[in-house]
């Protein structure tokens, strides 16, 4: 009596669902009951679930090698060649090892014995499968892009996070094309990123946010987003309607980021952008306005400029919003002790064409001059009083959430009604109406339990007068530390332009900042009295020759904040 074992395997997820691997034992064990001369052993059956097919280095054959060495059974049953391998090239290989061992394979689905007209009849097959599923592959990539070019539709594929995807259904009363819909507990997600990116926050400060609020990502294998999410996430286009299919392709992984893992489902782990010409766009539902998304992208540039990493040494104020007079951005570089900032030009080409002969910024003097007049105006009693009171009348950040929590309830309220007068004109079949009330009870309840907890916060939210609130922040402005200073810069100064005599500030502050220095918009051209006022007290400033070591310094004139639109 022969000793027998089986090999399966599956190649998806979606076929692991589906119990497909044990459709393969059914019958596998069928055919070893109608052999007479074999018994299955119980220790001796190997499964690969979710490994594709071009890889041969997967757990159950590897075993399955091993045992065979170890003469552990004598006849090994599998469903066909493809379950092997679904390369010629690797059937080979494991059939050596068996042949090797003297094991006796049989495929239920292809040509088996043991002349060499069988074998080479079975290599034959084995060929064509290879060459049938490369060929079915790429009759299936050029349907999809020929329909997705002609008609503008969305095949199926896994949806952007804050979408759903509706399946493409035929025929029926159900008829429809594949379609991106909103969801709305994840839109609003979205849109709380975009806002927070917008204001300043960083993609790390994001999913700290994230985490605090206990949203959780769409696929939960943690229970913290990952900043490379949050960054595709913020510049993906599909959030404000234009969506783009055939933008990457998979490719093999070349860094793993556990290079001593032995055994990997997935050959192509990575994936790379294609050129932008094979890119199709399709429109699908708006979550992001195009102003915020571009504010957004924005933002971005500007994080990318000023971010900790490109100095993480030195402290620079204004590092990464200063610029040259010729053009060139100016860097942070020191020297001799002290800290300048210096144009990219020079550093650039210090032998070659330079153009830019401005010598470098003492960083500690500039910093502290652009720190002092910021302060000045950001500490102004009444200014500090106006927004105070602009704060207090208008709607606490709390109770924004709370209005569009209530509107969210009300949109699916209309939804709900619109989804049971269909079924009720017969114009939905149960199975989808059913699976819409789901959704909407799940959406609802969700909802509802939010709703709660912004009640509580609020209820228990005190009243602070406003005269305290002003004390608060004038004493909260004097005592912040260097990391809280460039934070402050950050979100306000937008662009300095500085040489050794003079020093040109952009930002964006409060009118009212703007109107006591004398720089408000409509008068760009002109001084009032106020603004020669502030003129003269600033020309009073000088640069203090302990930062110095060339020549002692004259008294130089420092224009003040200007604005952008200037």
């Amino acid at each position: 009596m022969n000793k027998a074992a089986i090999y399966m395997r599956v190649s998806t997820q979606n076929q692991e669902k589906e119990e497909t691997i044990g459709n393969q034992e059914l019958e596998l064990l069928a055919r070893i009951a109608e052999d007479a001369d074999s018994i299955l052993n119980s220790d001796c059956i190997y499964k690969d679930d979710g490994w594709s097919g071009m890889i041969l280095e997967r757990p159950g054959i590897d075993q399955m090698q091993a045992d065979a060495l170890d003469k552990k059974f004598d006849v090994l049953y599998f469903y066909d060649r493809g379950r092997i391998s679904r390369k010629h090239y690797y059937q080979q290989i494991v059939f050596d090892v068996l042949d090797k061992a003297n094991i006796k394979y049989i495929s239920l689905h292809d040509v088996n014995g043991d002349t060499d007209e069988d074998k080479l009849a079975g290599n034959i097959l084995g060929l064509f499968a290879e060459y049938e599923r490369t060929k079915i592959a790429s009759r299936m990539r050029i349907g999809k892009l020929r329909k997705v070019r002609e008609h503008k539709k969305l095949l199926g594929y896994n949806p952007k996070y804050g979408y759903d995807y509706l399946p493409r259904i035929k025929k029926g009363l159900d008829e429809r094309d594949g379609q991106f819909v909103i969801n709305d507990l994840q839109a609003k997600t979205v849109v709380s990123i975009y806002q927070w990116s917008a204001s300043g926050m960083s993609k790390h400060a994001i999913r700290d946010k994230l985490y605090e609020n206990r949203v959780i990502p769409a696929k939960a294998k943690r229970n913290i987003w990952s900043t490379s999410v949050i960054d595709r996430l913020l510049r993906d286009s599909t959030y404000m309607g234009v969506h783009y299919y055939n933008k990457t392709e998979s490719v093999e992984t070349k860094n793993h980021r556990n290079p001593d893992l032995k055994y990997r489902k997935v050959v192509k782990g990575s994936r790379i952008q294609r050129p932008k010409d094979d890119w199709l766009m399709v429109n699908v539902p708006v979550i992001i306005a195009p102003e915020l998304f571009h504010k957004v992208q924005q933002q971005l540039l500007r994080n990318k400029k000023t971010s900790r990493r490109n100095n993480s040494k030195n402290s620079y104020l204004v590092g990464g919003i200063i610029e040259c007079p010729c053009g060139y951005a100016r860097t942070g570089d020191p020297a001799n002790g002290c800290l300048y900032y210096r144009c990219c030009d020079r550093l650039n080409n210090p032998l070659g064409n330079r153009k830019c002969f401005l010598p470098g910024v003492n960083a500690t003097v500039l910093d502290s001059l652009v720190w002092e007049n910021l302060k000045k105006l950001l500490t102004q009693p009444q200014l500090v009083f106006e927004q105070a009171k602009r704060w207090q009348e208008g709607m606490s950040p709390l109770q924004l959430q709370s209005e569009n929590l209530k509107e969210r309830l009300v949109r699916l309220n209309e939804s709900e009604s619109r989804y049971a007068k269909m079924y009720g004109e017969a114009l939905m079949s149960e199975q989808i109406y059913r699976d819409n009330m789901m959704t909407i009870n799940s959406s609802r309840t969700a909802i509802a339990d939010e709703m709660t907890i912004v009640e509580k916060e609020l209820a228990g939210k005190p009243l602070v007068p406003l005269e305290q609130l002003v004390d608060g922040v004038i004493k909260l402005v004097e005592d912040l530390d260097f990391n809280q200073k460039k934070q402050i810069v950050q979100k306000t100064v937008t662009k300095v332009i500085a040489t050794k005599e003079e020093v040109t500030v952009w930002g964006r502050l409060p009118v009212l900042a703007l109107q006591e220095v004398g720089s408000d918009v409509k008068y760009s051209h002109s001084k009032d009295e106020t603004q020669r006022e502030n003129s003269r007290k600033l020309s009073e400033v000088e640069l203090d020759v302990k930062y110095r070591h060339r020549r002692p310094p004259q008294r130089r004139q420092i224009h003040p904040l200007q604005r952008s639109d200037r």
